[in-house]
């Protein structure tokens, strides 16, 4: 294995060790719970990994949520409606938001059938307690529970339930309810048919092995969270008697560059080497996830997918977090291999596609530039800086190894014209329009596997901007 790669595997763990002393750093995505209570069901209960975005539902338009709104927070934060929407499209549940632009954000109109009425509306609890903001003005931080409940504001109580995960068959084991607004016991609560006292107890037994999951529920109050119980025979290793199928696994880098199928772009979700690597998994009727093991793999000069034996480094060994931070070397791409185990030690892993780390402007040992390129900081660029030339004659030049490479940066609205080389074959750009920053504007065809020399020089006809480059094995 690479010292680089060795290197990159401790900063991750360090990185992660010190994510409580600096959660400032890292503001791009969070692992939450999102759950959706109904009238008489529980609609949605997921984790998911989510960031800050734009936003768009059937009634309301296309939005941002990202905590920006009404001036919330001076830059994107996680937010619930966001959190609500990735994890509505991850399950195929559908559901509308109104749009409100005199306090710029949306309020909840249904969530799979349940529509609010003339005086029944969905509500928002974070961490069980209600919010006094909208959802897209609300921070969100790792482990946070999200809760949008139907006809919220007519209930007295918003109930947690909680009890150990295994039990024996025909034993009883006891169960607690807590109101979490007030943190005080729940009585009258139903949980498994019976009945909490003044201490918010009850006692349940459970006949028949099998794996159980338990809600609280009272007429007034909206519904509690899910216990997930695994009943076994006396005798029996705990969760093992029933289930016997691995959770799914998925990653939180979704699908694939839309300029560069098969692939990742870190500068897509982030402006640093630092890139946020997140998953969730789901156990179906099963025990329940565990813990989750973290892997990665340096992918090199177009190996991917034909890499016969990559060689693995742990990140994260059996701990239940579902993200950590990795920090990457530039012009280098990278593989994750997440594995989940649930509660009887049945596992499942994914291999994630490469994700690519762009190669900084700043970065002189890797891109050479001329003279005639200006630096300027851009909060919102990737590595915070991006070069500008404002004439014709400015040059820069990169060696290179891998399959593909692609320019990020922007257009500009007056924008003039840039000359691309990739091996003595070359193609004359206007740069000219409107993009983001962090965009891709220019994507190579494929080369061959091996070394390579990317040129570019300026034409003039108006400015060009580079942000970075980002070679593809």
């Amino acid at each position: 294995m690479s010292d680089r790669l060795r290197n990159t595997a401790l900063s991750a763990a360090l990185l992660l060790l010190s994510l409580a002393a600096a959660p400032a750093a890292f503001a791009a995505s969070v692992g939450v719970t999102v759950r959706a209570e109904g009238a008489s069901t529980t609609i949605l209960e997921v984790p998911v990994t989510s960031d800050g975005h734009d936003v768009t539902t059937p009634s309301g338009g296309t939005h941002p949520c990202d905590g920006t709104n009404a001036g919330a927070y001076p830059s994107p934060v996680p937010t619930p409606t966001a959190a609500l929407d990735d994890a509505a499209r991850a399950n195929s549940v559908g559901w509308d938001a109104d749009w409100f632009a005199s306090f710029s954000d949306f309020i909840v109109t249904r969530v799979a059938s349940e529509s609010a009425t003339s005086s029944q509306f969905w509500g928002l609890i974070v961490n069980g307690k209600f919010s006094n903001s909208g959802g897209c003005q609300v921070k969100l931080n790792q482990g946070d529970e999200v809760l949008y409940a139907f006809d919220a504001f007519s209930k007295s109580a918003v109930l947690r339930l909680a009890g150990p995960g295994t039990a024996t068959v025909g034993q009883p084991v006891n169960v607690t309810v807590t109101d979490t607004q007030s943190g005080s016991p729940a009585a009258n609560a139903s949980v498994h048919g019976s009945t909490t006292g003044g201490d918010g107890v009850a006692t349940v037994t459970f006949g028949e092995e099998g794996i159980y999951r338990l809600k609280a529920e009272r007429p007034d109050a909206i519904r509690s969270n899910a216990l997930v119980v695994c009943a076994d025979p006396a005798g029996a290793a705990p969760c093992t008697s029933s289930d016997h199928s691995a959770p799914s696994v998925e990653s939180g880098f979704g699908p694939s560059d839309p300029d560069l199928p098969g692939r990742h772009l870190a500068s897509r979700r982030g402006r640093s080497r630092t890139i946020l690597v997140s998953w969730g998994a789901q156990d179906g009727a099963g025990s329940g996830v565990a813990h989750y093991s973290v892997e990665v793999s340096e992918v090199n000069d177009g190996a991917g997918a034909s890499q016969a034996e990559p060689e693995w480094k742990t990140l994260l060994d059996k701990a239940p977090t579902n993200s950590l931070h990795f920090r990457g070397e530039s012009g280098d791409a990278y593989r994750f291999r997440i594995t989940a185990t649930d509660r009887a030690l049945n596992s499942a892993s994914i291999v994630t596609d490469p994700v690519l780390i762009p190669v900084d402007d700043r970065d002189r040992g890797l891109l050479r530039l001329s003279r005639g390129w200006k630096r300027t900081r851009v909060t919102n660029a990737w590595g915070r800086t991006v070069v500008r030339a404002n004439r014709a004659g400015a040059t820069a030049r990169m060696r290179f190894r891998g399959t593909q490479v692609a320019l990020i940066g922007r257009k500009i609205a007056r924008g003039g014209r840039l000359r691309v080389t990739v091996d003595g074959r070359s193609r004359a750009l206007r740069v000219r329009g409107r993009t983001r920053h962090r965009s891709v504007f220019w994507v190579s065809r494929k080369l061959d596997s091996g070394a390579h020399v990317l040129r570019l020089r300026s034409l003039g006809g108006g400015p060009v901007e580079l942000d970075a480059v980002a070679p593809s094995p």
